[in-house]
């Protein structure tokens, strides 16, 4: 599967377009399924096996990993919250890469915190729900045949940072009324299919919302301690920028230069900080403060990956800033980490918020 992904990351990257056989790659692969219980065709695997697998996936191509985690975030949604029907109508199907998954919060002036979210859900007689609205930023637009969706369906209290308890979270089908544009011409990420979709008056039935009506803050809140991290993302960005470095100082053969060696000694040390933090959470190690430190290791690895990246393109040299070579790509890939839910500067306001209290 790596193999495939390297093939076509460039052209990817290129086009501003998912290529379908990096799609085929993965799905063929069974690693969708490394999530979902064996007793629904999953591999069974942990939090810490998938937080591996996305970074492997993200040193070749950081687009393809993030479309994993969206679908690896899914899952985990369904496995905390989902009914018994959620879990046998949808993990076999996410399992064996038929269908992928993908989440849809953001909007257009909705607020990093979606505290403003104008998709609204209202319920019918028969207990159906006819949701309509737009979404921003959502990563494997046109690729989904599920979406999880945070929508308004009442009025909530603002006392969480991140959503109100006047939302809550609907699996809606693509089937259902949902239409993507993934033209956003993106800087990073460009392999994502990051884009629009348009909920066109999607009737669901009762049993298609996930977790408890006005519950998304505590749904929100889960995915910080089920083990998962954007972290993972740049983990593996900052492991290709690396090994782009060595390979460039060992071709030149100037693995004797001292400025280089302390450089590689540098970059060396900031990817496994990274990597330390980002494992801790995938092995679920940090007990009643777990979910802070997924935040902080999402908020340390993109910023450390920036940083390596930036570092490994000056080691590099001037080819390394020629449009189309590996680390430029990494280095617009390791900014868009930073840039997604919740941003960094929100999530620093979460975590004090909660150190405080």
């Amino acid at each position: 599967m790596l193999e495939e992904l390297e093939r076509y990351a460039a052209l990817a990257d290129e086009t501003g377009h998912t290529q379908q056989e990096s799609l085929d790659a993965l799905k063929a692969s069974g690693f969708l399924g490394s999530l979902v219980p064996e007793e629904y065709g999953g591999l069974g695997q942990d939090s810490l096996f998938a937080g591996r697998l996305i970074a492997s996936i993200a040193s070749i191509d950081p687009s393809i990993a993030i479309i994993v985690f969206q679908h690896f975030s899914v899952v985990s949604r369904i496995l905390e919250w989902g009914s018994v029907k959620q879990r046998t109508d949808y993990l076999p199907k996410l399992a064996n890469g038929q269908w992928l998954a993908a989440s849809a919060w953001s909007e257009t002036g909705a607020g990093a915190n979606k505290q403003n979210i104008a998709t609204i859900a209202e319920r019918k007689g028969d207990g159906s729900w006819i949701i309509g609205g737009v979404k921003s930023f959502t990563t494997g637009a046109g690729l989904a045949d599920l979406y999880l969706v945070l929508v308004q369906t009442g009025t909530g209290d603002s006392g969480s940072l991140y959503g109100n308890s006047g939302q809550s979270f609907f699996l809606i089908e693509t089937t259902q009324g949902i239409s993507a544009d993934a033209d956003t011409n993106l800087s990073g990420m460009r392999g994502s299919s990051t884009g629009f979709i348009h909920l066109h008056h999607c009737e669901v039935a009762s049993e298609q919302l996930i977790g408890p009506l006005g519950g998304a803050p505590r749904v929100i809140n889960g995915i910080r301690e089920c083990g998962l991290t954007l972290g993972s993302v740049s983990l593996g960005i900052s492991e290709a920028a690396y090994a782009l470095a060595l390979e460039q100082v060992l071709a030149r053969g100037q693995q004797a230069n001292p400025l280089l060696q302390s450089a590689l000694s540098d970059l060396h040390m900031q990817l496994e900080a990274v990597r330390a933090l980002v494992e801790k959470v995938a092995a679920k190690e940090g007990g009643d403060r777990l979910s802070q430190i997924a935040y902080q290791s999402k908020i340390f690895a993109s910023e450390s990956s920036e940083r390596i990246v930036r570092e490994a393109q000056q080691i590099i040299g001037g080819s390394g800033y020629v449009r189309g070579k590996k680390i430029e790509r990494l280095l617009r890939d390791a900014r868009a980490v930073s840039l997604m839910g919740p941003v960094n500067r929100l999530a620093r306001e979460i975590i004090g918020r909660e150190l405080i209290s």
